[in-house]
């Protein structure tokens, strides 16, 4: 042994102690059966490196030795969810605009953007992203320091407005002139729609200078003289972004500003590619962004479209950011940016602080499928007011979710479908029908309720609550059920259904119109029926053995 040992007596100052206390080994008499899993902590010893040694040079010594199985150096544990400091420290409050940025402020008003400044990549370092769309004013004084690349093919010409807009959001320097981006160090390049090949083209040319982990931004809307509706509604494009993200880059596509209900659009082929719900769904793998407003509680804004389609919301109004006249503009800023335009970057420049962290943290980013999981969980972000009637899926909350930071590759998925709705009970009342119903439970959290009637494929209603108030029925038969869905859009199963008979009340009696034997009106929920011809004689007042109406009863 002492020949064993001689190599490391170059080092006096190493010494050697059981890794494990005597108390804590596992051992017969402590009770705890023996086994050969058991023995191997009795053979750990550790030792503290010495001040100025040769780290590696002892290892190989050590490793040489008969007597050792393994040498390795114990690093520090460290918390799962603690990035490491920012080495490129962020500094908005000398960019004279940040405070009109509201979007980037804490919850429940931003995506909390400073929190993430804190950290090695929470600004967006080491992660790239290209804006596709029309034109940009790339040397605007808040974005020439980029040296934004344009990707060959497209051209870059127009007043580039909304594009500059756009950058603004993600990008502007941290430059102390105009507002700072919420991934103002990631790396942005534009790729223009302007090409023989349009969008698809554009997106695959952003491909092939992206790599995994990287962000698309889709800052494109298509309509058919009707609503407005995502780019991915088109082959060709849906095509492009599915081969994005079968790459790891995030695609991110605006929702669209014609407030269309995406669960009811039927495609030309008579399909619900949009409705998570129905076998007809087609899964590009984007993240679709809905609009939701300046103001907290937030709420989603009329143009905006919804379903169970919209993996998140932005903000879609008021939004500060750079502007221009041309592509050739060197200033310009807007305080009124709006939109679906404006809600995806906000997303967007959230998603890039996120990779970024992971990226610096972990040495990988978040799959695209890992990023939109992240999105849709519900206690890492910020619910509208009336998420189960708005729609739009949750504003992404950066604090939240670093807090919580989960390691890439090992993102939770949620494929449990909420428990069903119990002790559903229906009242109606005149046209209107009055349900409440047991609360459901979810292993994540509940977005809140679809109420069907007559086995619809589509909620006649929704409520974020266990109740819920539906006017307007003609008269007839029909059964109500219940359904349960949580953030990932999994629907429980329905509860108890309630047939209800509606009798819908005739038209309401008028103090200038004349009626006749046998006409029948309804006042206050009541239904009466004329005896002779009458005007001006309220039914209430009326209704007795010797007056004009008869009382037929409740309607």
């Amino acid at each position: 042994m002492q020949q064993e040992i001689l190599p490391l007596s170059a080092v006096p100052e190493l010494s050697f102690d059981p890794l494990i206390s005597q108390q804590y080994l596992p051992s017969a008499n402590k009770g705890v059966a023996a086994s050969h899993l058991a023995s191997v902590f009795e053979r750990y010893y550790y030792s503290k490196i010495p001040a100025g040694a040769d780290v590696e040079q002892l290892l190989q010594k050590l490793r040489s030795s008969s007597l050792v199985e393994e040498a390795y150096l114990s690093k520090k544990p460290e918390l799962a969810n603690a990035p490491i400091s920012n080495t490129t420290p962020v500094l908005p409050d000398n960019d004279p605009r940040f405070s009109l940025q509201s979007y980037a402020q804490a919850d429940p008003l931003g995506v909390n953007a400073p929190y993430a400044w804190q950290f090695e990549g929470g600004d967006g370092k080491g992660i790239k992203w290209a804006d596709v769309e029309w034109n940009w004013a790339l040397n605007h004084e808040d974005l020439a320091a980029h040296n934004i690349q344009l990707l060959p093919g497209g051209a870059n010409d127009g007043d580039g407005s909304h594009g500059t807009a756009v950058l603004g959001v993600v990008s502007a320097v941290d430059n102390a002139i105009g507002n700072i981006g919420l991934a103002n160090k990631a790396t942005p390049i534009v790729s223009s729609l302007v090409r023989s090949g349009g969008t698809a083209e554009a997106i695959l040319a952003a491909t092939q200078v992206l790599s995994p982990g990287d962000v698309i931004l889709l800052e494109i809307q298509i309509g058919y003289g009707g609503p407005w509706l995502p780019i991915e509604t088109q082959p060709a494009e849906f095509d492009a972004i599915q081969y994005a993200t079968s790459l790891g880059i995030v695609v991110v596509e605006a929702g669209a500003n014609g407030g269309a209900d995406l669960d009811q659009y039927k495609h030309w082929d008579n399909k619900y590619i949009f409705n998570r719900d129905l076998p007809d769904f087609k899964d590009s793998g984007a993240i679709l962004v809905g609009a939701g407003s300046s103001t907290a509680p937030h709420y989603r804004l009329g143009f905006s479209s919804q379903g169970n389609r919209i993996d998140a919301y932005g903000i879609g109004e008021n939004v500060a950011t750079l502007s221009s006249t041309s592509t050739a503009s060197t200033t310009g800023y807007t305080d009124h940016f709006n939109g679906t335009s404006s809600a995806s970057p906000v997303v967007v420049g959230a998603i890039l602080q996120l990779q970024g962290i992971a990226k610096a943290k972990f040495g990988v980013p978040y799959s695209p499928d890992e990023v939109r999981r992240i999105l849709r969980w519900l206690p890492f972000n910020t619910p509208t007011s009336d998420i189960a009637n708005d729609r739009i899926g949750t504003l992404p909350n950066l604090k939240q979710i670093i807090t919580n930071l989960p390691t890439p590759g090992a993102v939770p998925n949620d494929t449990v479908a909420p428990l069903a709705p119990t002790n559903l009970v229906v009242n109606t009342t005149n046209n209107t029908v009055n349900l409440n119903w047991t609360a459901s439970t979810d292993n994540v959290g509940l977005i809140g309720y679809d109420i069907y009637v007559n086995n619809d494929p589509f909620a006649k209603a929704r409520s974020t609550s266990n109740s819920a108030t539906i006017s307007g029925l003609t008269s007839g038969s029909y059964t109500f059920t219940v359904k349960a869905r949580d953030g990932f859009s999994n629907l429980s199963t329905a509860s108890n259904s309630v047939p209800v008979q509606v009798a819908a009340c005739p038209a309401p009696w008028s103090d200038s119109s004349t009626y006749v034997q046998d006409h029948i009106v309804s006042y206050n929920g009541v239904k009466y029926q004329a005896k002779w011809w009458t005007q001006n004689e309220r039914p209430d007042l009326k209704s007795g053995p010797n007056d004009v109406w008869t009382v037929l009863g409740p309607c």
